[in-house]
């Protein structure tokens, strides 16, 4: 081979060697300060759902009939409403619906037989001396109604309880997974003419499973709306 067709070759070489030994500025490789350049879209983090302990508050642990272990509540939302689930209000009332989260009392096991129809109480102490028509507030100066309806439990993958299309869980009890968080709605009728000052939540315990008077209790969320 003559010494031009060598020249040829040995530049031809060097060139493919450069094109070979630099880096494709559209591949997802190294920025200029070292950060490591993402273009997978499906790498965008994305918002977990809301879990019992984003809420503040320690809630209060409810247990009944059939459940071997409890579940923690806390009442994280609450408005005053004509309707309740397809249910409406008697006339001279309105419900104060409640939003709560629950999950499994134990951290290291779920729970089972959970229902929160005709199970919690709402508790409030009146302006004037009664909880409406003739019912007179207990020796302490409270009045109690019990919530019903009570929806079914759900998981929830944002924090749309108010927008959720709750269904009423009568005869349905849930069974919770270790850690899981899950939400329900719960109605209080409430007399018009009736002033009521802050609510709590109060539910049955293991060590006052009966009298409601000494259910354990959590505050309520104030409501919005009117009535």
């Amino acid at each position: 081979m003559d010494s031009a067709k060598l020249v040829s070759c040995a530049v031809f070489a060097a060139l493919l060697t450069a094109c070979s030994s630099g880096g494709d500025s559209t591949s997802g490789g190294s920025t200029g300060d070292g950060t490591a350049e993402t273009t997978d879209a499906g790498a965008v983090p994305t918002s977990a759902p809301p879990a019992f302990d984003d809420f503040p508050g320690d809630g209060v642990v409810f247990i009944q009939s059939g459940m071997r272990v409890g579940v923690k509540t806390k009442a994280i939302d609450s408005t005053w409403t004509t309707e309740v689930m397809g249910s409406p209000a008697n006339p001279g009332y309105h419900y104060l619906a409640v939003w709560i989260a629950v999950t499994p009392e134990l951290a290291d096991r779920g729970a089972d037989e959970v229902n929160i129809d005709k199970v919690f109480h709402l508790r409030y102490k009146p302006s004037g001396g009664t909880c409406g028509g003739s019912q007179p507030t207990t020796s302490g100066g409270y009045c109690y109604h019990q919530g019903n309806p009570g929806s079914q439990l759900v998981a929830l993958e944002d924090g749309g309880w108010r927008d959720h299309q709750w269904e009423k869980g009568e005869y349905v009890r849930s069974a919770l997974d270790r850690g899981e968080t899950r939400f329900g709605q719960i109605g209080f009728q409430i007399d018009d003419t009736v002033e009521p000052s802050e609510f709590e939540l109060c539910t049955p315990s293991r060590e006052e499973p009966f009298s409601t008077e000494r259910f354990p209790c959590t505050p309520v969320k104030a409501p919005d709306g009117s009535r």
